[in-house]
């Protein structure tokens, strides 16, 4: 069996033991579900698409989750690794289902590793992100998933190029690197920064 994609339909909150999905096809109890970074294992799909489930399965962060976030789900040997996440030395992605803060999956600062947002609010969204620290020098890259003409602000940027607009088509994108004290634009698809 293979796994399958949808999106939540829902936000969920950090220990959330249920989340409500946009199509459950197929889904089964004992099944994994992957949100971000966070896995989960499904307890009871009576109510499908209402799921219930053990949220921060597998040692990963059970963490808080945007509407419309990605989501994957299968057994365990339909995805090619399921254990070992490690966010110093992968890919770590949140999802921001309404207009506010881009923090870090902590809720709180900003992302301070290589980090894919998914923006998903369904209609135009306005986002913020505070300046990197001193020390950071990470990657963030910015995705529309909807076609929604969203705003990603980065608050105090100097230099006049601190507010990133998006297209309104899904996969407009906007990439910034963490340089002393500022973001720097690395790369742009779909997108005007000004």
């Amino acid at each position: 069996m293979a796994v399958t994609e949808t999106t939540l339909a829902g936000a969920k909150a950090t220990n959330d033991k249920t989340i409500v999905l946009t199509s459950a096809t197929g889904i089964a109890n004992k099944m994994l579900v992957k949100v971000d970074q966070e896995w989960m294992r499904v307890t009871d799909v009576s109510l499908a698409p209402t799921v219930q489930v053990v949220p921060g399965y597998a040692g990963s962060a059970a963490t808080s989750h945007g509407i419309l976030a990605p989501v994957t789900y299968g057994y365990a040997a339909d995805f090619v690794t399921v254990f070992g996440i490690n966010p110093q030395t992968e890919v770590v992605s949140q999802s921001f289902g309404v207009s506010g803060a881009i923090t870090g999956p902590a809720g709180t600062g900003v992302p301070v590793v290589y980090t894919v947002v998914y923006l998903t609010k369904a209609s135009a969204g306005a986002y913020t992100i505070a300046l990197p620290g001193q020390g950071q020098s990470n990657t963030i890259t910015f995705i529309s998933t909807t076609a929604a003409a969203h705003t990603v602000t980065m608050t105090g940027n100097p230099g006049g190029s601190d507010v990133g607009t998006f297209t309104a088509v899904i996969g407009a994108s906007l990439t910034i690197k963490a340089q002393p004290g500022a973001w720097g634009i690395l790369a742009t698809g779909l997108c005007t920064v000004a």
